[in-house]
């Protein structure tokens, strides 16, 4: 009898990149290997919104984050250019996150007791020392982490205090912790882009205004100064397949994606996240018919 493997029994390792609303593709992703069933990854690393969408992932519901992410959208609270110098920033998290509570709460249960047996990691960045830091959100107060990771200085919230740190979003510090997974040991990773596989990206005006204002603190800044050139070459690495006997794997959308930026409709969202659908799927079509192919040399006893 021919069975096929899911992917998580291929890949060892999840990461997934942040990237805001981007992260609706993510989001479609992550909902299609949760429709067949495919969530029996070993370990989890994911950034910002990535890490959002992975909660909805490892809690077991479906839609959670599109669902959100095209209500507060709609309701024109979480993007508003007239907040820019606000504590909140144009991109109003704690707004996102009290609709969260009251409308479309997290089973964190469910997600700790899934992923009990698991290694979860979400990236956030010490405000003092631009440091990554791994938080595991199983020890901790997800919701927390979850906004910590989030936290983009001079678009949301400058900061938020996890465990006694004051922590900011993890992409400024560690993008794609493509290194921390590997020292964690991972040997295959499946990893969700929310940009093309190969694209670089350029030090924003933002990021040399903030290179600016950070200038008292050099650890900081220099986030801000050299972080894409990191980036840039983290992507190199992946784009290559694999290295030193690890293998890599990459979802990624096939041009940008429509949810970048801060003038988003829902039906940017929607197509993105259709989009994710449709990659997965795809992926794991592929992956079905390679195992089937592979078992006729290899037929099971």
């Amino acid at each position: 009898m021919n069975r096929s493997l899911p992917l998580s029994t291929t890949f060892d390792t999840l990461l997934l990149e942040g990237g805001s609303l981007r992260c609706a593709f993510t989001a479609g992703v992550l909902d299609a290997l949760a429709a067949v069933n495919d969530r029996g990854f070993k370990r989890v690393y994911a950034v910002s919104a990535g890490a959002m969408a992975v909660t909805s992932f490892l809690s077991g519901q479906r839609k959670h984050f599109i669902d959100v992410a095209t209500s507060v959208i709609a309701n024109g609270q979480f993007i508003r250019f007239s907040s820019a110098l606000s504590e909140e920033g144009i991109m109003n998290l704690a707004h996102l996150f009290d609709h969260v509570r009251h409308h479309h709460p997290l089973d964190l249960d469910a997600a700790r007791d899934f992923a009990a047996n698991k290694e979860v990691r979400f990236v956030t960045t010490d405000a003092e020392t631009g440091a990554a830091c791994f938080m595991d959100p199983t020890q901790g107060d997800w919701l927390r982490i979850l906004w910590a990771s989030a936290t983009l200085p001079m678009v949301t919230r400058g900061r938020i205090k996890v465990a006694g740190r004051w922590m900011f979003d993890g992409g400024m510090s560690d993008a794609l912790p493509l290194d921390a997974a590997l020292d964690a040991g991972a040997q295959s990773l499946l990893v969700v882009r929310t940009r093309p596989t190969g694209m670089h990206i350029q030090q924003s005006w933002m990021d040399y205004f903030a290179s600016v204002w950070h200038r008292e603190n050099p650890a900081i800044a220099a986030l801000y100064e050299h972080g894409h050139d990191h980036y840039n070459a983290t992507v190199d690495r992946l784009a290559t397949g694999g290295e030193s006997g690890r293998r890599y794997l990459e979802i990624a959308p096939d041009a940008p994606l429509k949810s970048d930026g801060y003038r988003i409709q829902a039906d940017s969202l929607w197509a993105d996240y259709h989009h994710g659908l449709s990659k997965a799927l795809d992926l794991v079509a592929a992956h079905s018919e390679f195992s089937k192919s592979d078992n006729k040399h290899n037929p099971t006893p």
